[in-house]
């Protein structure tokens, strides 16, 4: 049935008490008449506002960063969610070398290699390569873990803003510091990583190209977006650009890692619990 009166309050009541669950929910733009992404920008804000409560907002996540999908999706622009400390995950947190992402509560997950950047100042409108390395204080691989609580991960791109962008948590690996802008805006660009799957599985390819031709493009267009929503970025944030390989299932118990080519980014590595 599709119901004809939209209210962000209750959509997000929706959301927190599936995710607490770890239910599953029937994709909001079938079952209300208009959703849009406007109205799942305000949904996730709801989310977000009341998880931060308890665990502040560090950084986002961007998606749809391969516009090869936009058509389909019906998209002009990625999308974006944001990330909470208690879902972030740093190497060396708590003194120890071993990242661990629990996946509890996830319904559907499945895992992502992404570049991922620590800003040092929000990129100013029309910023791209370069000029956004030069904003962004260091750089690494790092691997997240996205859920979907619509079944079979059927949904629009609406649906998936509205639950936080689908992130679950994020491990982020070494960071290299930027002191080079032009280095590295040619170095994402050209980027290629090895990500090893478990149980002896054949490596999966990942490409910077993958994410808008340069992951830092996507930081650019993201703050563009963002400013424009009156939620800019800011210095500090953590901000992890979009999947270099194709997302994969994922299961407890499983361990993967990643290595760019040429050494240009450390390797990183996360086990599953």
């Amino acid at each position: 049935m599709t119901e004809t009166r939209f209210d962000a309050g209750s959509v997000a009541e929706e959301i927190a008490a599936a995710r607490a669950a770890g239910g599953r929910l029937a994709p909001f733009t079938d079952r209300i008449e208009g959703f849009g992404l406007e109205d799942a920008y305000r949904v996730a804000g709801v989310l977000a506002c009341r998880r931060a409560a308890g665990s502040p907002v560090v950084g986002r996540k961007i998606g749809f960063t391969n516009r090869a999908l936009w058509e389909d999706a019906g998209l002009a622009e990625p999308v974006w969610g944001s990330m909470f400390e208690e879902t972030v995950v740093r190497y060396g947190d708590g003194g120890t070398e071993k990242m661990q992402l629990s996946l509890d509560g996830a319904t559907e997950p499945k895992i992502e290699c992404e570049v991922v950047v620590v800003l040092g100042s929000a990129p100013e409108p029309g910023e791209r390569g370069a000029a956004v390395a030069r904003r962004i204080e260091r750089v690494g691989l790092g691997f997240e873990v996205v859920d979907s609580p619509f079944p079979g991960w059927r949904m629009r791109p609406a649906d998936s803003v509205a639950a936080g962008a689908l992130h679950h948590a994020l491990a982020v690996g070494k960071f290299r510091v930027v002191k080079d802008a032009e280095r590295a805006a040619r170095a994402l660009a050209a980027l290629r990583v090895s990500m090893t799957t478990p149980a002896g599985g054949a490596p999966v390819a990942g490409a910077g190209s993958a994410v808008m031709g340069n992951p830092l493009d996507a930081v650019g267009v993201l703050a563009e977006i963002t400013a424009a929503q009156g939620n800019p970025l800011r210095a500090g944030e953590v901000v992890t650009t979009g999947t270099l390989t194709p997302p994969l299932d994922c299961r407890p118990g499983e361990r993967y890692s990643a290595e760019a080519e040429g050494g240009v980014l450390p390797p990183v590595a996360v086990e599953l619990f």
